[in-house]
């Protein structure tokens, strides 16, 4: 079997198995629904969900396995290539290659699902005295539109009446916050705005002038003024207010191409970009470039290996460090000045390594011919590269990719899809969780983690929250999926809440304390971004998106913060390069 060009997976190496020998341990210790069309009116047409390969995402991290296919997942429908973008009445593309539309009439935005409820409730509560809502009834403006000055006597039942309903809603807010089960209102925390309508205020067009043709997107940022979107076209920032070109990465040779980036920047601005030398996809990922945010420029480029065959690779920043890992070899160098500090190349020899850095950890799934077990799981400090921890992954795995560092997470595949499992750890490599993938009520959306380009799984201290493909959702039948929250030191699901919408949805992160889930546009659903509480599975349904935005929200990556919302489409042929909202006032 080949060795893995992905980057976050490996399959078992394609050498020999050197049976009986074992060396020395160096190591220490072992410690169909009907899915929505954004072209036609009415988003009719179906679509049968194809069945989940590995390698039909070359950048998210998995190994090839073309023998093996696993259970499905829904598939989100884009546009079909070379029809003609969507444009917002009014606009035009510019020379420059965004789009500005015309002024939106401010018109009162119809109702989202949660201002509906809003709007049942009762507004006087009802343990509040009669008394008081006589009060009120007798202060309100008669005809002529002047209301009677209330005596001594109606003063004193008011004061009454107000003090008694203010320990109501002062009790019932007690009871809530004991409860646990979140607030109904998304404004509290997060970004401001949430559950107010959004307009469209900017779309970036795609751009195919750079030496590679493939617009899937390998990686984007969100910035103090801009957004950064990579794909193999080039590294390109955009003005968070306006969508106007700001910055561009210039290539570390010519023909270069970005093959990945850095999940984050860290707080000086440094991020990292990984290049491929030509645009040829079986060539390796395997030059990294240190880039300041703040003008796009290169401030260094190092190779992470002189492998000539094709493999994949993750890179990250941290304050001082960037770090990559890919082929055999996890490299550090110092952010400021590239110069070279420390490198890891697996736990024996003939080694594929794979995985992702965050905080002080480097976690690195490890599969090598000569190691006992020959696929682990270890911990790497960002300080000196040293082994912290390991783990044998003895469930003999086809593929191992790493969801999280910190906390320490790994998907496992094995040749049944029942198989699948998410393996957790303490941050000092005590097995905390086994987490089957599948079971009766449906699969967990675990394929893409923290370092892919489109993650799908998303963790918060010690839990992890994601979707449930159900067999409804996943066979056409239109069923929703539910969002799950899971607890990383014991393995039990902690709540599960099926979504109120129906059709194509995705988790897309964490915002103000919850998980973010994107809904495509339906006919009498619009588009919209709903919160699900990350202590009880709560869920607040958010302000609608302008008719038209179709599936964009459930096509790639949705960016929040600073006011905005940016959609970065994991295609850019199919909605542009990037499209910008905003909460209406």
């Amino acid at each position: 079997m080949a060795q893995d060009p992905l980057g976050d997976g490996h399959p078992q190496p394609w050498y020999p198995q050197q049976a009986g020998h074992q060396q020395a341990d160096p190591r220490g210790p072992e410690a169909p629904y009907l899915p929505y069309d954004p072209y036609h009116p009415y988003g009719q047409g179906q679509q049968q969900p194809d069945a989940y390969v590995p390698d039909a995402h070359p950048h998210d991290g998995h190994s090839q396995h073309p023998q093996q296919q696993y259970a499905p997942y829904v598939v989100v429908p884009q546009q079909p290539v070379g029809e003609e973008l969507y444009v917002p009445a009014g606009a035009e593309y510019t020379a420059d290659g965004y789009v500005q539309p015309a002024p939106e009439a401010e018109a009162d935005p119809e109702p989202s699902p949660a201002a509906d409820m809003e709007a049942a409730a009762d507004p006087v509560p009802a343990a509040v005295p009669p008394s008081s809502r006589r009060a009120r009834r007798a202060a309100r403006p008669g005809p002529t539109g002047a209301a009677a000055a209330p005596g001594r006597r109606a003063l004193l039942v008011r004061s009454g009446a107000g003090v008694a309903a203010l320990g109501v809603l002062v009790a019932a807010g007690l009871m809530v916050s004991a409860e646990g089960g979140g607030s109904a209102s998304a404004d509290s925390s997060g970004e401001p705005g949430f559950t107010t309508a959004h307009s469209r205020t900017w779309a970036a067009r795609a751009d195919a002038g750079g030496p590679g043709g493939d617009d899937t997107l390998v990686g984007s940022w969100l910035l103090d003024g801009a957004v950064v979107r990579a794909d193999a076209t080039g590294v390109r920032a955009y003005g968070l207010t306006d969508g106007r070109p700001v910055w561009a990465v210039e290539p570390p040779a010519a023909g270069a191409v970005p093959c990945g980036l850095s999940p984050t920047v860290n707080r000086t601005g440094l991020g990292a970009v990984l290049f491929r030398p030509q645009a040829d996809p079986k060539s390796p990922c395997a030059l990294v470039t240190a880039v300041d945010t703040k003008d796009g420029r290169a401030a260094w480029t190092k190779p992470l290996t002189d492998t000539k065959g094709s493999y994949g690779a993750r890179v990250g920043v941290t304050d001082d460090k960037v770090i990559a890992v890919g082929d055999s070899h996890a490299v550090a160098w110092q952010s400021a000045d590239g110069a070279d500090l420390w490198q890891y190349t697996g736990q024996g020899k003939f080694c594929t390594l794979s995985g992702g850095v965050s905080g002080g950890t480097v976690l690195v799934a490890s599969s090598c011919a000569d190691s006992t077990p020959i696929d682990q799981a270890v911990a790497l400090n960002t300080a000196d590269g040293k082994v912290s921890w390991w783990r044998g992954l003895n469930n003999r795995p086809k593929t191992a990719t790493v969801l999280s560092a910190e906390p320490p997470v790994v998907l496992t595949t094995g040749e049944k899809p029942e198989d699948d499992r998410v393996f957790a750890w303490g941050q000092a490599g005590d097995p905390t969780a086994e987490i089957p993938v599948a079971d009766a009520d449906g699969r967990l959306d675990v394929a893409h983690g923290t370092f892919s380009a489109t993650p799908g799984v998303f963790f918060h201290d010690r839990t992890m929250v994601t979707t449930v493909t159900t067999a409804a959702s996943a066979n056409g039948t239109g069923g929703p999926v539910a969002v799950v929250g899971y607890d990383l030191d014991t393995g039990k699901q902690r709540w599960r809440t099926p979504a109120r919408e129906k059709g194509a949805a995705r988790a897309v992160g964490v915002d103000g304390g919850a998980l973010v889930l994107a809904v495509d546009e339906r006919r009498e659903q619009p588009a919209h971004l709903s919160r699900f509480a990350l202590d009880g599975g709560h869920e607040t349904v958010g302000g609608d998106f302008p008719s038209g935005t179709g599936s964009l929200l459930v096509s790639g990556r949705v960016l929040i913060g600073g006011g905005r919302i940016v959609a970065v489409p994991e295609h850019s042929t199919n909605f542009g390069t990037a499209t910008g909202f905003r909460a209406k006032e």
